[in-house]
This record gives structure tokens, C-alpha cells and sequence, in this order.
């Protein structure tokens, strides 16, 4: 088989498992984050998607943060939130967020978007993870 036939065959199955592990993101003391791979679309402006969020026993959140952004015609219709409720338990805790639109770029649309969901976490020491994947809005 030509080279150029291999590449084009393995090209496409990288990016796809880049894509994919992309989606979790685990921090070296257990702080983690990951995104559903659907979100729910109303009324154009409001987009409710799921995270599932970790951080180590007795340590304390920082916060979290939700943003989604999609191409629409030549603009990007974009919005963030944080994410509310987060404990440090150890569990996964699997939490609803609500983002809106910016009102002053584009409504959204359905179909694919790039949602980022990133968090902090303090016990000794601080750290986060960030997590980025393409959804369906829907």
C-alpha cells in the first residue's frame, strides 16, 4: 500500500482519538472534569449541557467554568457560565449547567458546537483540569 494511501487512512483515526480523549480531562490530584456529548438547545439563546466533575476529599473548589462556541454564518455565537455546586468529595458529581447566549453576537443553532469546561481545586496545593469537545446541539 503507497504511503500516501496509509496516511490518509490513519490521519482521520488520530484526530478522531484526539478528539475523543480530549473530552476528560484528569489533574494529577484527582481534580477532573468531562462534558456530555449532547447539550440541549431552547429558544436559541439558552444551551443546558452536563459535566461531571471530581476533586479530592476535604479539599476546596475554586470554581468552574462552562463555555460554548459556535460557527454561525461568518460570526461565532458564544456564551459561559460557571458551574454551580461543585463539592469536594472525591465522587463524581454529575451537574446541569445553563449557558445563554452572549446577547450581544449570534443566537445559537443546532447542530455542532465546541464546549470547554474547565475547574479548580485547592487542599495543599491547587490545581485544574480543562476539558474541550464538540457537541450536538439539539
Amino acid at each position: 500500500m503507497p504511503k500516501f494511501v496509509r496516511l490518509a487512512l490513519v490521519l482521520p483515526t488520530l484526530a478522531i482519538m484526539t478528539l475523543a480523549s480530549a473530552s476528560v480531562a484528569l489533574a494529577a490530584d484527582g481534580v477532573s472534569v468531562s462534558i456530555a456529548p449532547t447539550a440541549q438547545l431552547t429558544a436559541k439563546v439558552e444551551v443546558v449541557t452536563t459535566v461531571t466533575v471530581s476533586c479530592p476529599s476535604g479539599g476546596f473548589s475554586m470554581g468552574g467554568q462552562v463555555t460554548v462556541e459556535q460557527a454561525v454564518g461568518n460570526s461565532i455565537a458564544h456564551g459561559s457560565s460557571f458551574i454551580p455546586g461543585i463539592q469536594c468529595t472525591g465522587a463524581n458529581q454529575i451537574i446541569p449547567v445553563t449557558i445563554l447566549a452572549d446577547p450581544s453576537g449570534r443566537p445559537f443553532k443546532n447542530g455542532s458546537a465546541i464546549v470547554t469546561a474547565a475547574m479548580s481545586a485547592c487542599s495543599f496545593t491547587c490545581s485544574s483540569a480543562t476539558a474541550t469537545t464538540t457537541v450536538k446541539l439539539h
